[in-house]
């Protein structure tokens, strides 16, 4: 037996449920209640960002209030999870079926890959903990969409990824004049002559410095939700995507992470796509653009900017040498291919990153855990085609514009980083998209057989033309 807090919270016991469901005043009470318990939720795994056990293990600890601090952050997403799972006792009767799809297969991802840290990891303690780290995201997500509609909340999260990842992007660019070298590297190529974080590798407040690529990566989000936004709303909430639209494009370019800059062009291409009232103004002024471009040598400064040197090196051949580290995690995948070697085995077999999440997921987790997680992804990605593109609801308001942008934005990145792999921002900010198309998909289904179900006669009259010649009552 199971509750959901909107009914718990929303009805009276032994009210009439057909009156009750045409009551408008109970009903928003419940909702903010599950939204603001998703947002809680989500808020308390980013505290965990960015920290991790090497606060705790300094047989110091704690050195001084900061490293306190942080050390604490490190278990503050398994707090959530913890939360979670006692959420999800209450919403048991609507668990089974989130399990049983899409949703289930993230799950088997992990917890895969959290056996394979305990039985198979050289590092079992550290490995066990990231993958309790990524656990506690989709355990958050179950906890999230078992409701009757996990719609509304899911938006409330993704308004608040946005906003973290704005937040971020804005902090990252205001600091870098108070960096200096630290922050900003030069560039033997590019419009800017720069590279923002490209030699950073400090700290910070006593965390690690982001890198170039990361610097990106939250540009390119923030610009890619800002570029889906901009078009509607009133003209102050546009002026504000506009304004942050611009910023993140200049942090964007200072940043000349090559595969965010890709991604990025492709995800806002995907963004614009749709938007068919404006389409041939698009098409108009792209050709237009295009050719003025061409006139100025955009084109060959862009491929400096891109290559960084002006030539195709060995550098871009291998795309800075991830190609070497990609050759040595097949063989070390082959090691243990059916349930892998555990979170985070590209640091301790390899002492380097794997840059790309499609070979990382299956170095952690073997053909089970990680073949589970890319077909989850796959569905995906055909449930957001159908829905954004194909076939979308009537209600424009259940298809937020940026997701099919983002989605594409963090598929593509994942070719030369690790994204949905493990813990990390790009997980946090991309996994609710995933439960949004999921729970989508569950809303347009519900929807469609509530209509089929309207549509068939009703009453003693309707009952009669329907049956048989010759049956029972005819």
């Amino acid at each position: 037996m199971g509750v959901d807090l909107v009914r718990q919270f929303g009805r009276s016991p032994g009210a009439n449920p057909a009156r009750a469901a045409t009551q408008a005043v109970p009903r928003p009470h419940g909702f903010r209640l599950n939204a603001a318990l998703a947002v809680g939720l989500w808020a308390l795994l980013w505290a965990g960002y960015n920290t991790g056990l090497w606060f705790v293990e300094d047989p110091k600890f704690p050195v001084n209030f900061m490293q306190l601090i942080h050390g604490l952050r490190a278990f503050v997403p398994m707090v959530a999870a913890w939360f979670a799972l006692l959420l999800m006792l209450t919403r048991i009767n609507r668990l089974a079926r989130w399990i049983l799809g899409p949703l289930g297969l993230l799950l088997l991802y992990a917890v895969v890959g959290l056996a394979s840290s305990a039985f198979v990891s050289i590092e079992p303690v550290d490995a066990m903990y990231w993958g309790g780290m990524y656990l506690s995201i989709i355990l958050v997500l179950l906890a999230i969409v078992s409701v009757e509609d996990p719609l509304p909340d899911l938006r409330q999260v993704l308004l608040l990824n946005w906003i973290v990842d704005g937040v971020i992007t804005l902090s990252l660019l205001g600091a870098l004049p108070f960096l200096g070298r630290q922050g900003m590297a030069e560039a033997e190529a590019g419009p800017v002559g720069v590279r923002a974080y490209g030699a950073s590798y400090g700290e910070t407040l006593g965390m690690a410095s982001t890198r170039n690529t990361g610097f990106a990566r939250y540009a390119a989000i923030s610009g890619i939700v800002a570029l889906a936004r901009v078009w509607e709303g009133k003209r102050l909430t546009r002026f504000i995507w506009g304004g942050l639209l611009a910023v993140s494009l200049y942090a964007l370019v200072l940043s000349n992470g090559r595969t965010e800059v890709l991604a990025f062009i492709a995800g806002a291409f995907l963004v614009l796509a749709p938007l068919k009232k404006r389409r041939a103004v698009f098409v108009v002024v792209g050709i237009a653009s295009a050719a003025l471009l061409g006139l100025v040598g955009f084109y060959d400064k862009f491929f400096r900017y891109i290559t960084r040197t002006g030539r195709m090196d060995v550098t871009m051949v291998t795309m800075s040498g991830r190609t070497y580290t990609w050759e040595h995690g097949w063989k070390l995948f082959l090691t243990s291919p059916f349930w892998g070697l555990g979170f985070q085995a590209d640091r301790y077999y390899l002492h380097q990153h794997m840059h790309d999440a499609f070979l990382h997921v299956l170095v952690q987790s073997g053909i089970l855990g990680g073949g589970a997680i890319l077909l989850a992804l796959l569905i995906v990605w055909l449930l957001t085609a159908k829905y954004f593109f194909l076939r979308p609801p009537r209600d424009k308001a259940l298809i937020p514009p940026e997701i099919p942008g983002v989605l594409l934005f963090v598929t593509i990145s994942s070719v030369a980083e690790s994204t949905f792999a493990y813990y990390s921002a790009a997980w946090l900010l991309s996994a609710p998209i995933f439960a949004y198309v999921l729970a989508l998909d569950r809303h347009e289904h519900r929807s469609r057989a509530k209509a089929e179900l309207e549509r068939l006669p009703r009453g003693p009259s309707a009952r009669t033309r329907l049956q048989p010649a010759g049956s029972p009552g005819g």
